[in-house]
């Protein structure tokens, strides 16, 4: 009786572990519409200093996509996205981009003005 019982509160802790962190981060899929290959992808909150690590393992062509999991989701709705292309000597952010409601996130660039372009679905 006390192995079901302790089968049973350690099964609902984990449950409830798993809620609470289910909460703490989102996916959203990322395309990169930019014409050029994505080679470094970080992302901060809006308002902090300091960004994620390149969530890249390989470069990212165009018209591919990637997952990326937010992990301090639920503390804002703004971020930050820092993406290096290749080819290109800067960086291109993506500023106080709206991440709360999206799902899928495309990025684009404007090469004649050298704009980033992002779009959320």
């Amino acid at each position: 009786m006390k192995k079901v019982v302790f089968i049973g509160i350690f099964a609902a802790l984990l449950m409830f572990c798993t809620i609470t962190n289910a909460g703490n981060s989102r996916d959203i899929k990322v395309v990169n519409n930019t014409g050029y290959p994505i080679k470094y992808f970080s992302v901060n909150m809006s308002g902090d200093k300091e960004w994620s690590e390149n969530e890249l393992s390989v470069d990212v062509k165009d018209k591919e996509n990637f997952t990326t999991s937010l992990e301090s989701a639920g503390k804002g709705c703004a971020w930050n996205i820092k993406v290096m292309l290749a080819g290109k000597k800067s960086f291109s952010i993506y500023k106080d981009v709206d991440l709360c409601k999206a799902k899928l996130l495309s990025l684009g660039y404007d090469p004649k003005t050298d704009t980033p372009i992002c779009k959320t679905e």
